[in-house]
Parts: structure tokens; C-alpha cells; sequence
């Protein structure tokens, strides 16, 4: 789990995308993500973008609001989430909640300073569409990373390109899955230092409510 992971410009899109990891396969990304995470030391990151689903993590990626102007991505090993929960509320969107922490041997990595002391819960609201292809993605990787098996059906298919024989891809779940990995752009990767505590950026307008409370996305972001 980490703080600002490293971020580069993908060669096909333009858009950023997370620096590939040794080993690992992308499987889709998702937009129009709410994304909220309380800190185990008090305070709260939030903001509104997009996420990436890999064969290792899953990353969100801040497109433009975010409670603070040193917050750009946010990453969760696969292997670190516990207790991960899909809620469908009647009223508001649906969510993907869980508990995570920095995976071992990573804690003294800078970027994980802020996680350090406990679990931080983590919140993935769905502002539009459906989950029906990224639900099942999701739950077989996390079994095979559980089983101890890295190179499962669903990360073996995306090495391969052939994801759309083991996805089932649901008209209304606007995921978009990787038929083929993404390269990073030669010398486009960023690294935005995170300040522990800096003071929180003026929320902005319409920006992440806190999934599953309703509440809205204004909390104080200062990190201790």
C-alpha cells in the first residue's frame, strides 16, 4: 500500500496510467471513481479519477479533484485487503469497501509513512454503470493471490491478451479491460512527494463523499 505510487503516460491513450511493477499485468481500468480512505493515524484522502486493476494491485489514479494538491494515486497489494465487501446501497452508488495495509518489507518505503499503525479502510464508489465484469476479475485474483498463486487464470490471460475468453463482459459495467499492456511513454514517469503534514486543499465542489456514510468530501486531510 502506498501514497502516490509512480505514475507515467501511457503510449497508446496520453493519459497516466501506474508504473508497471516487476511481473505485473494489467487487467482494466475504470473511470468515474469516488475514492476515500481513512488513515490509521487520523485523517482522511479522498478525490475523484479513476482505478486500475492489476494482476498485484489495484491503483486509483486522481483526475483533477482531490482533497489535496499532493495527492495523485493511491495503491492496494492485492495480497494486503481484508474483509473486501461490495455494498449496493438502495439509496446512492455502489461501493467496494476493505481494510489494507502496507504489504511486508515496504514499511519503511517513504511512501508508506502515512499508512503505518494499523489498517487503513479503504472506499471505491462506482459512479456510474454496472460491476458485473469487475467483480469476478476482481474476487479470482484476490483467491489466487490468497492461494499463493501469482500467475492465476485471470494474470496469465493478461500477459496473454486474451482476457476477453475468461471475462464475462457485462453491456453495463463500463470497465475496460487491457487486450493488450500498456507502455509507458520513455521518461514520462512521475513522482509527487507526499507531505505528512501539510495542510488539506481547499475541497472542491462535488468532490468524493465518504461511500456508505453519505457524508461529504470535505474532511480534514492532514496527515500526522
Amino acid at each position: 500500500m502506498a501514497v502516490n505510487p509512480m505514475l507515467a503516460q501511457d503510449g497508446a491513450s496520453g493519459s497516466l496510467f501506474p508504473m508497471p511493477e516487476s511481473g505485473e499485468a494489467f487487467v482494466l481500468r475504470r473511470d468515474n471513481i469516488d475514492f476515500e480512505c481513512v488513515l490509521p493515524r487520523g485523517g482522511k484522502l479522498w478525490g475523484r479519477g479513476c482505478f486500475f486493476l492489476s494482476s498485484k494491485r489495484i491503483v486509483f489514479v486522481s483526475e483533477g479533484k482531490s482533497c489535496r494538491q499532493d495527492f495523485k494515486s493511491f495503491g492496494i497489494p492485492l495480497q494486503t485487503i481484508k474483509k473486501p465487501k461490495f455494498e449496493q446501497p438502495i439509496f446512492g452508488a455502489n461501493y467496494l469497501t476493505g481494510a489494507t495495509k502496507p504489504a511486508p518489507g515496504t514499511e519503511a518505503d517513504p511512501m508508506a509513512a502515512p499508512l503505518i499503525g494499523g489498517d487503513t479502510l479503504f472506499y471505491l464508489t462506482f459512479r456510474s454503470g454496472g460491476c458485473n465484469t469487475f467483480l469476478p476479475l476482481l474476487f479470482q485474483l484476490l483467491a489466487d493471490v490468497q492461494a499463493s498463486q501469482p500467475q492465476g487464470s485471470v494474470a496469465q490471460a493478461a500477459q496473454e491478451g486474451r482476457l476477453n475468453q475468461v471475462a464475462y463482459v457485462d453491456p453495463s459495467d463500463p470497465s475496460v479491460l487491457y487486450l493488450s499492456q500498456p507502455t509507458a511513454v520513455p521518461g514520462s514517469q512521475q513522482s509527487t512527494a507526499f507531505e505528512i503534514e501539510a495542510p488539506s486543499a481547499p475541497p472542491a465542489e462535488g468532490n468524493a463523499a465518504q461511500a456508505g456514510t453519505g457524508g461529504g468530501g470535505g474532511g480534514n486531510c492532514t496527515v500526522s
